[in-house]
């Protein structure tokens, strides 16, 4: 499988799976036209309507009217460092309204991808729950004629119920999945909508860790507000290098841009920690879909020969149930580890700023 492409991955195994490239959510409404959202279409949407970004940009327009009246008051009363304030309260706002935007981004992209992989899981639990009202029914006639045991009975009854059972809580998981994609999107939870695949074919992350890293610490936005905190620190320090500041003020503001250097070196350590750890969750994600693809390979593999060798009278119907039941995992390891491979990669994305 191409690593490189995830939607053409989570497309392809949709596919294999039974599952249509549109599904549409069963909240609809008689007669509502719905939403067709594709990732990029989540992204657009979540950035007019979610919630905590208007609350970020009110956060913003606030600080925005501090620095005018700010400017009017050091037109009466000079003072640079006040001044200086406001404009950096500006510029922090600024930055928390970026990350607020970059948080959205992850939540939505990681929503979207979490809604793909709940409704494969929904599609391997009906394909599951077909091969078991199958095999209890081929159990049932033999048993009537006397070629299988109560016991295989009851373990084909027990595996059917089972299966039913794994088939609502898939349901469940996905109808759950959508509303936490509408959550973070800011669509009303009636609001109905059609999940599609995006098209869009993702760039390989081709760079090495040491590039990885320094991409991450170039583009931290919480880096850049403790440099400009430290920037604060250093001109109220500056400031009260005069006669008639109080020796009192003059440690305080001392104290203060000693705890601002080292919550600056404490956070680029911090980030560094974090850009490292997100690489190396890529590279173990990308690992355990290589791993799990030869795992269903090998498990539908068993499974054929095992089906083969059943209907043939060659195998005993326990043989049977046990491939039918390693198959489904197998299948459902492989998604899990498709959806872990995308979310990783976009966090390490949204670390780089990209």
């Amino acid at each position: 499988m191409d690593l490189r492409n995830a939607a053409v991955t989570l497309l392809c195994l949709a596919v294999v799976l039974g599952l249509g490239a549109v599904c549409v959510s069963a909240e609809e409404s008689p007669g509502a036209e719905a939403h067709v959202i594709t990732v990029e279409k989540a992204v657009e949407l979540a950035g007019d309507n979610n919630l905590a970004l208007q609350a970020a940009r009110l956060e913003l327009q606030h600080a925005e009217k501090q620095l005018i009246k700010a400017q009017a008051d050091a037109a009466v009363t000079p003072s640079p460092v006040a001044l200086r304030q406001a404009e950096v309260e500006v510029e922090v706002q600024r930055i928390l309204l970026e990350q607020a935007r970059s948080q959205v981004d992850l939540e939505v992209r990681s929503a979207y991808y979490g809604v793909l992989s709940q409704m494969q899981k929904k599609a391997i639990a009906e394909k599951s729950l077909a091969q078991a009202e199958e095999h209890l029914e081929i159990i049932t006639t033999k048993a009537k004629e006397g070629l299988a045991t109560k016991l295989d009975l009851v373990n084909a009854e027990k595996n059917a119920i089972q299966a039913k059972a794994a088939l609502e809580a898939a349901s469940a998981e996905e109808e759950l999945a959508v509303l936490e994609l509408k959550r973070v999107i800011g669509l009303a939870y009636s609001e109905p909508i059609s999940i599609e695949l995006s098209e869009v074919e993702p760039e390989p992350i081709d760079l090495s860790p040491e590039k990885v890293v320094e991409r991450v610490l170039a583009s931290s936005l919480e880096l850049l507000r403790l440099q400009w905190a430290l920037e604060i620190s250093q001109l109220q320090e500056e400031s009260a290098r005069n006669e008639y500041t109080a020796p009192l003020l003059k440690d305080i503001y001392t104290n203060r841009r000693m705890k601002a250097e080292l919550d600056l070196r404490q956070a680029t350590r911090s980030v560094y920690l974090e850009a490292k750890r997100a690489w190396n969750n890529l590279k173990q994600a990308q690992s355990r879909v290589k791993l799990a693809e030869k795992e269903l390979e090998a498990a539908q593999e068993n499974y054929r020969i095992t089906k083969s060798r059943f209907d043939g009278g060659l195998e005993i119907p326990n043989n049977l149930l046990r491939a039918q039941i390693d198959l489904t995992s197998a299948e459902h390891a492989l998604v899990t580890a498709i959806f872990e491979y995308n979310l990783a990669r976009i966090r390490l994305l949204n670390l780089m700023g990209e």
